[in-house]
């Protein structure tokens, strides 16, 4: 068996981090600090810009090394596929995603495993990604030595897709340790004096039009809502959207990307945080909110009502559904306070220390 463990990395160190990137990084930091003695990390990943490079080497202090390969991600993802590889990848292997080398003819010693976030991809840009998606998940279905998923819910749903055998591990994500290491620190932002959050994502253009319908029904409550994150998805911006649905001058507040200091900030001073993403079951914006002590309003998908544990608002239905929950939590102060308790109690049971070292469990059962 190797010495080592070669980690590959996703979306890490971009200039506006994505779900899957900070999964990516912070497992990884958390299978640095886990690792058995005598076992070094190093990790691999797609052609990396200078920028994104040093992003990503002050992400993950002690890494033995990082390499990246001759092409892009979008190649990458299309060469692996097919097992088609100039840089070689052998021994231990953990992809924080589904781009993962996984081979028909693994030599003695080679072990794969991948991550699935969920059964639907975080990004909606395009056809050709969510094809993508389906046939590498289809690939880790027949390849991948093991399988590691963020809740029961997907690694039940995962099961009726196909023959998994002993191969799943459930491994609850955590609130990001970079997060709750800046909300230490001092952040200059100017915030209305009461708000809800809400956040969007790179390449999720379907959640911001969903956050858009959210406001915009008769239900929602009269509160500014602060939004953190992208505004804007190739020629359709948010603030258009918000005319377009007759959202009110001054509701939205639009503070664009926040340093890890300046979100923690805006999640210790919000009324309450609006998640309206209908396929996250990873649920890494949840768990910062619960950490930080702020009440979210969710979907109750099965997997993010498992990781909330109870300690949040889980709502059938659709955007007035959801609206109208979030009415009804700002309007009572004393279920404001025992959300906020319970949730900062649930996020307290996730570390991703804990995450890396059932990583190297499974890697050790294999």
């Amino acid at each position: 068996m190797s010495d080592g463990l070669t980690v590959v990395l996703d979306e890490v160190g971009e200039r506006h981090p994505t779900m899957v990137g900070r999964y990516s990084a912070e497992l990884t930091r958390g299978l640095i600090a886990t690792a058995p003695d005598g076992f070094g990390v190093t990790a691999i990943s797609a052609k990396l810009s200078d920028g994104r490079a040093a992003r990503a080497d002050a992400q993950l202090p002690g890494l033995a090394e990082l390499r990246s390969t001759a092409v892009p991600a979008r190649e990458l993802r299309e060469a692996w596929l097919h097992s088609l590889t100039t840089l070689p990848v052998r021994g231990l292997v953990h992809a924080t995603s589904l781009m993962a080398p996984l081979r028909r003819d693994p030599s003695p010693g080679d072990q794969v495993t991948v991550t699935l976030h969920g059964l639907e991809p975080f990004s909606d840009r395009s056809k050709r990604k969510r094809q993508w998606f389906d046939r590498a998940l289809r690939r880790a279905l027949q390849l991948a030595d093991g399988i590691v998923v963020p809740s029961t819910a997907i690694a039940e749903d995962l099961a009726l897709l196909g023959d998994t055998g002993d191969r799943v591990r459930v491994v609850h994500p955590a609130p990001s340790s970079a997060l709750l290491r800046a909300a230490r620190s001092e952040a200059a932002l100017s915030l209305p004096d009461e708000f809800v959050l809400a956040l969007t994502s790179p390449g999720a253009l379907g959640q911001a039009r969903r956050l858009i319908e959210t406001l915009a029904s008769p239900r929602m409550p009269d509160a500014r809502v602060v939004v953190a994150g992208p505004v804007q998805w190739g020629e359709t911006r948010l603030a258009g959207l918000a005319v377009e649905a007759g959202i009110p001058a001054g509701r939205l507040v639009m503070l664009g990307q926040l340093d890890d200091a300046e979100l923690a900030l805006a999640h210790r001073r919000a009324l309450a945080h609006l998640h309206v993403a209908e396929q996250d079951a990873l649920g890494l914006s949840l768990l910062d909110a619960a950490a930080l002590g702020t009440p979210t309003v969710h979907h109750a998908t099965r997997s993010l009502v498992e990781i909330a544990g109870g300690a949040s608002v889980a709502v059938d239905g659709g955007p007035h559904e959801l609206a109208a929950a979030l009415a009804d939590l700002l309007a009572d102060d004393d279920e404001r306070t025992r959300l906020r308790l319970l949730a900062q109690d649930r996020a307290r049971a996730f570390t991703w220390e804990t995450a890396a070292r059932q990583v190297w469990q499974l890697h050790a059962e294999l």
